[in-house]
């Protein structure tokens, strides 16, 4: 049995307080044997060596004890005092050591997703944006974002200077703890420290991204002890600690839009500064002239992780002359979807969590006249229907009239399983004016979402496209003609407005958001 430690003050730290990892695998298709081996193990009843434990437990893991958390929060700050002068060019290294470390990890980290629970091909997609976001391209961009002259005037220099905030403290979320907490490594360019709590029934794969990667370039690059701490325990007592240390400065917090609303008001309050990602209800637009097949296979990502991701699209919006044909491929592409084990290189769908509230969402949709094109019942890890099973089909719903969408559930609000939307958007006027006013629906009906996480467009129209560009603008990226999934160069993979990001949320660049801009005028004599 693998054991994790912690890390305070750059020593790894065994707390003697342990937690038991199962295989994902196990969990799903034999809960009862698994739940009895996590009960003895915990009662001492069974050793840990035993052939049955080895079978069902991957691993034990610390928890942290009363004063793990306050070390960590010391260790950083006076690590900060120094980490905070190191030079632009060596914290950029610190972040190419990052990516170099990923690449040589790729196959041991893809292993331990998939132990957790992550399908290979949704553990396939996480690590490629981890891997994009740390391109030297992108890393040479906002590294000379952080010291620049902009002007000059007689013998006076003008500069802006990004300063390091301090001591950063990053709480990520259980359905996608590695790889969206790798982002906040990006504190290190900024020359903040950083303290990470992974979630605790959910933390190996965290736990091995930040010690053996982040933390083997911080080591290398001579960083001091407590530039980054790990630990683990009760997610509130941890946050209250945060919020009311002299030590800390921001708070990154990466969850439910709202609890971490509420995180961020009261970390104002407290004068630290908030940086969320919070839930997404991103929207998808399909005009009458798009690539069709590139749309729906973009539409298809819908069902990643059974639609427990943040960033795939939750809702459809389709031009009524492609319409018809774009629900007749769809339904026949997702009979490709498959159901089973994480460990099973074809599997797409997870278990989901929200059962109860998919059904919710489901019966007041159909309860305000909504076709179910297909799904809708809960199915074991083999596909059978199974009133009890932890797995949803793939559901899809067909909305004709776009008058009634604006109150229904599962439009206005973060469809967290996987249970997807198609709006069908008419005009009764024709021609042009049929064209305008269907764009002007798309627009209404992406701008009047409540949360602005992600938001793309399939549309080949030159004319469409400058449209789409100039006035969809409520979310923190808009893709055009691009996997709404996908990673690019030199923009950051999260980031948003309205419940997605709080009140001065937008496209998030973490060595952006946990540093705060100085402007210098030097005159030389």
């Amino acid at each position: 049995m693998k054991k994790f430690t912690l890390l305070v003050d750059g020593e790894d730290l065994d707390t003697g307080v342990y937690e038991y990892f199962p295989y994902a695998d196990k969990v799903i298709s034999d809960f009862k044997t698994t739940f009895r081996i996590l009960t003895q193990l915990k009662m001492g009843k069974i050793s840990e060596d035993s052939p049955e434990v080895n079978e069902y437990i991957f691993a034990k893991y610390c928890v942290g004890r009363e004063d793990t958390n306050l070390k960590a929060m010391e260790a950083a700050y006076k690590a900060s005092k120094e980490f905070r002068y190191f030079s632009v060019a060596k914290r950029r290294k610190i972040l190419y050591d990052i990516h170099k470390y990923l690449l040589q990890k790729k196959e041991e980290l893809i292993k331990l997703l998939i132990i957790e629970g992550h399908p290979h091909k949704l553990a396939e997609w996480e690590f490629s944006g981890m891997e994009m976001s740390y391109r030297k391209e992108s890393l040479d961009l906002f590294k000379d974002e952080l010291w620049r002259e902009v002007g000059r005037c007689g013998k006076e220099t003008f500069y802006w200077v990004r300063k390091p905030d301090g001591v950063v403290c990053l709480s990520p979320p259980k359905n996608a703890s590695c790889s969206s907490s790798l982002g906040a490594a990006f504190v290190f360019l900024g020359g903040n420290t950083l303290i990470v709590k992974p979630p605790l029934k959910m933390p190996i794969a965290t736990i091995f991204l930040w010690k053996e990667i982040v933390n083997r370039a911080l080591k290398e690059n001579n960083a001091p002890d407590g530039a980054l701490n790990i630990v683990l325990g009760n997610s509130k007592q941890i946050t209250e600690e945060w919020l009311s240390s002299p030590y800390t400065k921001d708070i990154f917090y990466i969850g439910d839009s709202q609890i971490g609303l509420e995180i961020g008001r009261r970390a104002f309050e407290k004068d630290k500064k908030p940086i969320l990602e919070l839930s997404g209800n991103d929207m998808l637009f399909v005009w009458k002239d798009c690539d069709l097949e590139s749309a729906i296979e973009s539409s298809m990502d819908a069902f990643l992780g059974s639609t427990q991701i943040c960033i795939v699209p939750k809702t459809i919006v389709v031009h009524e002359d492609i319409y018809d044909k774009f629900i007749t491929r769809f339904l026949e592409r997702i009979k490709d979807l498959k159901v089973g084990l994480p460990s099973d290189e074809n599997t797409c769908l997870t278990p989901v969590v929200n059962i109860k509230e998919f059904f919710e969402f489901l019966n007041d949709a159909l309860e305000k006249g909504v076709k179910l094109l297909c799904g809708g019942k809960r199915i074991d890890w083999k596909g059978k229907l199974d009133p009890t099973g932890v797995y949803i089909q793939p559901t899809l719903l067909s909305i004709e009239d776009d008058k009634k969408v604006e109150e229904m559930m599962c439009v206005k609000e973060e469809n967290f399983f996987p249970l997807l939307p198609i709006i069908k958007i008419s005009s009764e006027k024709s021609g042009k004016n049929k064209d305008e006013e269907i764009f002007n629906k798309m627009i209404r009906f992406g701008n009047q979402n409540e949360y602005g996480l992600r938001i793309s467009a399939w549309v080949n129209s030159y004319t469409y496209i400058r449209k789409f560009i100039k006035y969809l603008d409520a979310g923190g990226l808009l893709r055009v003609n691009s996997r709404h999934v996908d990673f690019s160069y030199y923009l950051p993979v999260q980031g948003g407005i309205k419940k997605t990001g709080g009140p001065y949320g937008e496209l998030n660049y973490v060595w952006q958001k946990t540093t705060h801009l100085q402007g210098i005028s030097l005159t030389r004599r």
